[in-house]
């Protein structure tokens, strides 16, 4: 069993709580290797056996003709993005691949019982400086870097609709403590990110109303900060 955070649970600068999931995977020492039903029944995980036996014989019915040659477990792992992933990494950097707007947060695996897997609609990156993940994190929310990628964004009948890897395209600085506008944002991602939580656990938060909503009403009670960003986010990507 393990959490994850889908594009639902991302607000900018927080991550509502995780899912949680049942996954054939195994984790030793951090690393993540896939399972399938027969090594599980072997282990003595009887009853994990028999589900994804079950799942096995429903991915040969369903899957579609281009999927023919893969079986459930390399699917899942498809182009290893479950056993690229490592437990041991601590800071987290997430934000969603889909949508309009980008919403980033820091995510500290030691914060919850579960490990964290990320879904495939959530892109990442691991820090071993929380600082620097703070850091990053400021720039992505920032609208400077959300105003950069729109002429790149695909677009739908409610507008720009993909992010994906577009963000990693900006000329983002690698982080120096000893920068003073890195410092600067990263304790503005650090205030950010507090106020955000405070924000969700007021009686306002309108947690039964749509995802755009409730990333919009965290924008709004963050502005003063955002704005700080922006103008040290704007001087940090000026060509």
């Amino acid at each position: 069993m393990f959490s994850t955070v889908i594009a639902k649970h991302l607000l900018p600068f927080l991550v509502l709580p995780p899912a949680t999931v049942v996954l054939p995977v195994e984790a030793s020492g951090g690393v993540l290797s896939i399972r399938d039903a027969d090594y599980l029944r072997k282990e003595g995980h009887r009853d994990a056996g028999q589900w994804f036996e079950q799942a096995e014989k429903i991915w040969e019915e369903k899957r579609a003709r281009k999927a023919s040659r893969q079986t459930l477990y390399e699917w899942l792992d498809y182009q290893g993005k479950l056993t690229a992933q490592v437990l041991s990494q601590r800071h987290l950097v997430l934000y969603n691949a889909a949508g309009t707007n980008v919403s980033a947060a820091c995510f500290d695996r030691r914060t919850h019982p579960l490990s964290l897997i990320v879904e495939h609609k959530v892109y990442w990156a691991a820090f071993s400086d929380p600082a620097e993940a703070r850091y990053v994190t400021a720039i992505l929310n920032s609208s400077v870097a959300n105003q950069a990628i729109k002429p790149f964004q695909s677009t739908g009948l409610l507008g720009e609709r993909d992010i994906e890897k577009k963000l990693l395209d900006l000329p983002i600085p690698i982080y120096s403590a000893t920068t003073r506008a890195h410092g600067a944002l990263a304790q503005l991602g650090e205030r950010a990110a507090a106020e955000a939580a405070a924000l969700v656990s007021s009686p306002l938060f309108p947690a039964r109303t749509s995802l755009a909503r409730q990333r919009g009403f965290i924008r709004h009670g963050i502005a003063p900060i955002l704005a700080d960003i922006d103008k040290l986010v704007g001087e940090l990507l000026a060509p």
